[in-house]
């Protein structure tokens, strides 16, 4: 399987299994407290996120702006160069937001 396949696949999994498996907690929570908005979502956070859910928000993004962009084709290596670039913004920009990052470098 290549990796952006095993990436794509693990980002579907999260998405969907991982809820599913919290849903007592889901019941507790108020519906503005389930959602998310991605355009709000500072580098900050990000960079305070533990190491998978790092990950998983990084290739959710690069998922996000592939389609933004109708993008058929990825090529790995600028990704992997894009994600250095926006770790390296957010590092310097802590307060900006991650989609910013993102705009700029994919």
């Amino acid at each position: 399987m290549k990796s952006i396949d095993k990436l794509l696949g693990i980002l579907v999994l999260t998405t969907t299994i991982n809820p599913a498996l919290n849903l007592a907690s889901f019941a507790q929570e108020k519906p503005e407290e389930t959602k998310v908005e991605l355009n709000k979502i500072s580098c900050r956070e990000l960079l305070k996120m533990p190491g998978k859910d790092k990950e998983l928000t990084l290739v959710f993004f690069h998922g996000l702006m592939t389609a933004k962009n109708e993008q058929m084709v990825v090529d790995r290596i600028a990704l992997r160069e894009a994600t250095n670039k926006i770790t390296d913004y957010c590092i310097d920009n802590p307060s900006s937001m991650l989609m910013t990052a993102f705009d700029r470098y994919r």
